[in-house]
């Protein structure tokens, strides 16, 4: 046990009992909450309401920020109850601008994001890892394009806009929005102003709830594809919202250039299953066999165990979650496909127990 300093002979190792980095990030946070040395910290400088459940939080970050590309996402962790907890939220800003800027929609049983609308404030402090994510625009850009948003789907696509903008684009762009009511349209204002800006653009918002006088109700179709994307089969396409309406627009969209990013809630999707009994899951690096109902991902019903694996953004897409499975099945809650019995790497938010598993956790 590390108990006095002067039993290390070596200068390196006496260096590593000090910790200078942690004794150096607890004095500089002492002087500003947003000082340190290993992690990338950003003040809430303000707080915008774009909907009755969606905020967009504007962060000033720390000079160890290594910036990001429009289309990319973040990890955010809070505290929550004494428990650091990370998810992933697309950036909606430009990287040319001042200030950071998430957009966060409060989801059914979402953590973070209700803990973030209900409770952070201006001059909070939130920690940010690196940006991350191809969901960015190619380096050749396309003469058409048609952006396919559902919900909070739109962030990373308002960030792209802001983007073809900066670029001084001149083909031709279409934004076919989806959400459930006028009142649900995220970062309205300010995508009305791109497309008041930019003669290339074309927003059409689709009402699929509540209809409204003078807005376009109903569902992603081939018949709206259609009406609004003519030229269709030259069109470049980029696809952000939840499962259900991926799984239309990639139907639709067969054999065309798409890229994707999926806002797969926590709960959604394959996970509304009942079975009889249980599964054991042994976790070998922690020697210990819990039994799980295999109903709902593997991480969620672990922490309602009290383990808490390492985690981010519970959708399949950060792979901060991923695990080797020694052996078991499993059913990949993204497609719906069940794996094979041997070893191989999973995705425990993901990924549902469907026999006796070894996970190497």
């Amino acid at each position: 046990m590390k108990t006095f300093p002067f039993i290390y002979n070596q200068p390196k190792e006496f260096l590593n009992f000090l910790q200078p980095k942690e004794w150096a990030d607890f004095l500089l946070g002492e002087l500003n909450p947003r000082f340190s040395v290993t992690t990338t910290k950003a003040k809430v400088i303000d707080i915008k309401e774009e909907t009755a459940d969606a905020k967009t939080f504007v962060l000033k970050p720390n000079w160890l920020w290594k910036g990001f590309l429009s289309g990319q996402h973040v990890p955010v962790t809070v505290e929550i109850a004494g428990r650091r907890v990370t998810r992933f939220y697309s950036l909606s800003s430009h990287p040319n601008e001042k200030y950071l800027q998430i957009t966060v929609k409060r989801q059914k049983g979402g953590l973070v994001s209700n803990f973030l609308n209900q409770n952070t404030k201006k001059g909070d402090i939130l920690d940010l890892g690196e940006a991350s994510g191809e969901f960015v625009l190619s380096k050749e850009l396309p003469k058409e394009l048609l952006l396919l948003a559902g919900g909070s789907g739109i962030t990373p696509i308002h960030s792209i806009l802001k983007d073809l903008q900066a670029l001084n684009y001149n083909g031709k762009v279409t934004l076919l929005y989806f959400v459930r009511s006028v009142d649900d349209i995220i970062l309205k204002s300010s995508i009305d102003l791109l497309e008041k800006n930019n003669q290339w653009l074309t927003v059409q918002y689709i009402l699929s709830d509540v209809p409204k006088e003078g807005y376009v109700s109903g569902f992603l179709t081939k018949e709206i594809l259609d009406q609004y994307v003519p030229n269709l089969k030259s069109t470049s396409v980029y696809v952000c919202g939840p499962s259900p309406m991926q799984t239309k627009a990639l139907s639709l969209l067969e054999g065309l250039p798409v890229k994707s990013e999926l806002f797969l809630l926590p709960g959604q999707n394959l996970t509304n299953v009942k079975k009889e009994g249980t599964v054991d899951v042994y976790l070998s690096l922690s020697h210990k066999t819990i039994q799980v109902k295999g109903e709902r991902s593997i991480l969620d019903e672990l922490e309602e165990q009290g383990i808490y694996p390492q985690s981010g953004c519970r959708m399949g897409i950060c792979h901060t979650c991923v695990c080797k499975k020694q052996a078991g099945s499993v059913t990949d809650l993204s497609n719906g496909e069940k794996s094979q019995l041997g070893e191989e790497n999973i995705q425990i938010c993901v990924s549902r127990a469907e026999s006796n598993l070894e996970l190497e956790l």
